[in-house]
């Protein structure tokens, strides 16, 4: 084995155990904990939306239209922003309405859509979703019957936290978990093994947003913020500054028109400047620029998002930035890892970034390195990014270490 791949493999392990680490956990981790990815969920959301709507002639034009206005690649996201910019010139409009094929729909319907497809989303999350695949059927959850699981996400919450890393207590702060996913699974996942953390509410199973100004104050071991919301995340209409987190189900508050708090819900964008999102991405933003030898951890997350991207490029361009990017990503189509992750690999600062995928492990232009002989590696997986904090490199690169 070559000195360069020898000396990416030493790299690579000492990030992983970096004292400065910050996660950024995508879509793909919840994936075996049977929630669905951004398409799967957007057929199925759509699906029931029609059958809900199967008898109201104006709420179908609007599902048909956002559909066939967007582009063929869209997703439910997508759907719900360009939704949400039809509200916002209905409300403009003289008449409170907005033209569909020739077809005037009032605002007040408008919203109704858009409700029930985050009332959808949430349902769907919260209980498990499953598309039919090959000899697989179907499977979804319902009230009493979930069928989500936790256990991949309590695995890496013992990983991070398990006595083996134990020695990292005294020399790095809380770690900083950022996710996309709209589920609770890594909130529910440290509770149950006991870690106390922060995820920016004060309160009980009802709590109010209260932001991270007194987070030093805490006695916290993790920091959950959830960029895009979540599916227990409730904004009021009656006083739309408070923020609620709730369990899933109350009746209470009463607040009709109230909202799921998940993140497309607007423009991207905007939504982005507005509280609770704002200091969400600020603290995100705020974290990549903070400190020396600094990990980002990436698992799960499909380069997707522009903001956030940015964000991070921002991060690693920066002049002196000592920001290094690790990377648990597979190839996609032909065999190329996303277009965003590979622009970056040939940066000026690519030597910074490590990918692990099923080929091996690559740093900016070279590799990748250590293929397994059985042909393909698992370490981009969440279980595989999992048993490589838990228990460092397989024995099979272990054993070519100096």
């Amino acid at each position: 084995m070559t000195d360069e791949a020898v000396d990416i493999a030493e790299q690579f392990e000492k990030h992983l155990n970096s004292p400065n680490q910050t996660w950024l956990l995508g879509a793909g981790i919840s994936f075996n904990a049977n929630i669905p990815l951004m398409y799967p969920l957007t057929e199925r959301v759509l699906e029931k939306a029609k059958a809900h709507f199967a008898a109201d002639g104006d709420a179908t034009a609007v599902l048909d239209f956002i559909q066939g206005d967007c582009a063929d690649d869209a997703h439910i996201e997508t759907y719900l922003t360009h939704l949400s910019d039809i509200i916002s010139l209905a409300e403009r409009s003289q008449n409170k309405s907005f033209t569909l094929d020739g077809t005037a729909v009032g605002k007040g319907k408008l919203v109704e859509v858009h409700l029930r497809l985050l009332e959808l989303i949430s349902e769907i999350v919260r209980w498990g979703y499953r598309a039919a695949s090959g000899d697989e059927e179907m499977r979804e959850g319902k009230p009493g019957e979930s069928i989500v699981t936790s256990g991949e996400h309590e695995e890496f919450v013992k990983a991070i936290f398990g006595s083996n890393r134990a020695g990292l207590e005294d020399l790095r702060g809380a770690v900083e978990l950022f996710t996309t996913n709209y589920d609770t699974l890594i909130e529910d996942a440290l509770a149950l093994h006991r870690i106390p953390h922060a995820d920016g509410f004060t309160g009980g199973g009802v709590a109010f947003w209260n932001g991270y100004s007194d987070l030093d104050a805490r006695r916290v071991k993790a920091v959950v913020t959830k960029l895009h919301g979540s599916i227990d995340w409730f904004r009021s209409k009656v006083s739309p500054s408070h923020l609620l987190r709730r369990r899933f189900g109350d009746t209470y508050p009463k607040d009709e028109g109230g909202a799921v708090m998940i993140y497309p819900q607007a423009t991207k964008y905007l939504n982005a400047q507005v509280d609770p999102f704002s200091s969400l991405f600020n603290r995100f933003r705020n974290r990549l620029a903070n400190g020396k030898d600094h990990s980002l951890m990436v698992c799960g997350y499909s380069f997707g998002d522009e903001h956030i991207n940015a964000d991070i490029e921002i991060a690693m361009s920066a002049s002196g930035s000592q920001l290094n990017l690790i990377a648990f990503s597979n190839e996609m189509q032909e065999g190329a890892l996303p277009e965003t992750l590979s622009a970056w690999l040939s940066s000026s600062w690519g030597e910074r970034i490590y990918v692990a995928s099923s080929k091996g492990i690559t740093r900016g232009t070279s590799g990748p390195f250590w293929s397994s002989e059985g042909g393909s590696r698992d370490w981009w997986t969440f279980s595989g990014a999992t048993k490589l904090i838990a228990n460092g490199l397989p024995s099979d690169v272990q054993e070519l270490l100096p």
